[in-house]
C-alpha cells in the first residue's frame, strides 16, 4: 500500500491492513523498584499488589501502597484497596508493604 492509496494518510504507518490490529499501548511502571508493563492506564489497587507479591495470599496478610508521579490528581499519595489511580506512559512509581498480621 502507498500513501496514494489512502491519501487523507500522510504517514504510511498510519494505514492498518484489513484485519490488522491496532497496537497495544502499554504503560511502564515501577513496582518495588522493578519495571512492569500494564496495559491500561488505569490500574486497582490489587494488580499492583499481584505485581509485587504474585499468587494467593492468606487473610491475615495486609498490603499497603504509596504511589508517585502519577498522571491523575494527586500525582502521589497513598493507594487504599479498592482503589484505582492513572499512569504516566512511563515512570510513575509504588511501593507496597507486606504485613502479616499475628
Amino acid at each position: 500500500m502507498t500513501t496514494e492509496e489512502h491519501p487523507d494518510k500522510d504517514n504510511l504507518s498510519d494505514v492498518l491492513e484489513e484485519g490488522q490490529k491496532q497496537p497495544t499501548k502499554t504503560y511502564e511502571i515501577i513496582v518495588n523498584s522493578r519495571p512492569r508493563v500494564v496495559e491500561d492506564q488505569q490500574v486497582t489497587f490489587e494488580q499492583i499488589v499481584q505485581l509485587a507479591f504474585p499468587g494467593a495470599h492468606d487473610a491475615n496478610v495486609i498490603f499497603s501502597m504509596t504511589y508517585r508521579h502519577a498522571a491523575s490528581k494527586p500525582h502521589a499519595g497513598e493507594l487504599a484497596a479498592g482503589g484505582t489511580v492513572d499512569v504516566k506512559k512511563k515512570g510513575t512509581v509504588f511501593n507496597v508493604t507486606r504485613t502479616v498480621q499475628s
